[in-house]
């Protein structure tokens, strides 16, 4: 524990400025990840316009939160359903919301390993030796394919029919603006663990990159809250190659308290501080 605590207490100070910059920039996209659902569920339904400040609001409280609830596609569509409906937004404007929502991060996410897959297939962890390379951009090609596919299904004006029902496209450009907004925001999350890991020879940011990426798939998938556990354990095997195990620790020890923890910390303030707000307005009325 001696050797992971001086390994973080040695990041230099600069670096730490570099990731709360780029925590920012972060924060950012995290409150952009509703924009695309509320425009699509526009388009369709008829609501009162509820402004961009709440749906900034609502989708940051929700990104940053279920990050650490756990269960995310639950934990966010209950804070999302909770907020929107105090707005007014209708259940199928809602409904739409947490449908676009809840795909954007895989295809940024499919996207990013499929590009890993076709052009740098042997960065990607405890894959990328054992598979052959053609597998391995096979898998790259069905990735980008399954992704293609998103976006001309969703291209269209009329409705599309499956299974004897109509759903609704969002559009060529929303469809496109959901790949390149996951894309941009798991890529900085990346870059705040890159920032404070030392420097070491051969650890590029598309080195990383796979390692995260594998990591935070299998963390979302596991449903636990933040990943623990999981993505820990696959950037610490990923990086043993690179560094001593304590400095790995010690960097994801301060990444978790960067990325997850202080945004979880203000989505919490800022989603209690409504509840308070919206409960005195309710009783005053």
């Amino acid at each position: 524990m001696g050797s992971v605590m001086a390994a973080l207490s040695a990041t230099p100070r600069y670096e730490i400025y570099r990731a709360l910059g780029l925590l920012v920039i972060g924060c950012c996209f995290m409150a952009f990840y509703d924009l695309p659902g509320i425009l699509f569920a526009k388009n369709s339904i008829e609501f009162p316009w509820i402004g961009f400040r709440h749906v900034w609001f609502a989708s940051f409280c929700a990104y940053s939160l279920s990050h650490v609830l756990g269960a995310p596609t639950i934990s966010g569509t209950a804070i999302r359903v909770r907020l929107y409906a105090q707005w007014g937004v209708p259940a199928a404007g809602i409904a739409r919301v947490v449908a676009l929502t809840g795909a954007t991060f895989p295809l940024g996410t499919a996207a990013l390993i499929g590009g890993i897959l076709l052009f740098n297939p042997l960065e990607m962890p405890l894959f990328g030796h054992s598979f052959s390379l053609l597998a391995l951009r096979s898998i790259g090609v069905l990735l980008w394919a399954v992704i293609a596919m998103y976006i001309a299904l969703a291209n269209g004006k009329k409705p599309l029919r499956l299974f004897g029902r109509e759903f609704h496209r969002p559009g060529l450009a929303l469809s496109i603006g959901q790949v390149l907004l996951s894309c941009a925001d798991t890529s900085t999350a990346c870059a705040i663990l890159f920032v404070i890991l030392p420097a070491e020879p051969g650890l590029s940011f598309s080195h990383l990159l796979a390692i995260y990426l594998a990591g935070f798939a299998g963390g979302m998938f596991s449903g636990l809250p933040g990943g623990i556990g999981v993505l820990d354990t696959v950037l610490l095997l990923g990086l043993s190659a690179y560094m001593p195990p304590a400095s790995a620790i010690g960097a994801i020890l301060l990444y978790r308290v960067l990325y997850y923890l202080i945004p979880a910390a203000l989505g919490s303030l800022l989603f209690a501080a409504h509840e308070v707000w919206a409960t005195t307005k309710g009783t005053t009325t």
